[in-house]
């Protein structure tokens, strides 16, 4: 599994997109997304879509009921593959959707691919569950 370093992160996610001469460049913040990623105290649910991508609009719904069902505990970001290309880069992702589960700085589930709905709470629950685990462990040191 991948761990995010926070300083290769700061150096990768420099980069802008667009052009001088379009009014409407969209700027690459992948750093925005990797420092909230990288600083969060739960696990994160990183959503990779692009609008154009049949199956990302399907996951949409799917996602939005995750968000309610673990509000508080997982938090949600989604990645436009499309606007986003630095993260997108560093994270590998090939195909849409993809989701990473990113827990401690280390991506520890990562799914390619529509899923059903259990399959991504399966995932999350297990996620969870080390937290849970670890935590219980340094409590009782």
């Amino acid at each position: 599994m991948k761990t995010v370093l926070i300083a290769a992160l700061m150096l990768l996610f420099t980069a802008q997109i667009g052009c001088a001469q379009d009014r409407k460049a969209r700027i690459d913040n992948s750093e925005e997304i990797a420092d909230r990623i990288v600083e969060s105290k739960i696990p994160v649910f990183v959503d990779f879509w692009a609008s154009w991508c049949g199956a990302c609009r399907m996951l949409e719904p799917v996602v939005a009921d995750l968000h309610k069902e673990y509000k508080g505990r997982v938090e949600f970001i989604r990645v436009d593959v499309d606007v986003h290309k630095a993260i997108t880069a560093y994270f590998g992702v090939t195909a849409m959707p993809t989701v990473f589960i990113v827990e401690d700085k280390t991506a520890r589930v990562s799914l390619r691919g529509l899923r059903n709905k259990q399959d991504y709470r399966n995932e999350i629950d297990k996620v969870l569950a080390m937290v849970k685990e670890r935590a219980a462990a340094s409590a009782g040191d």
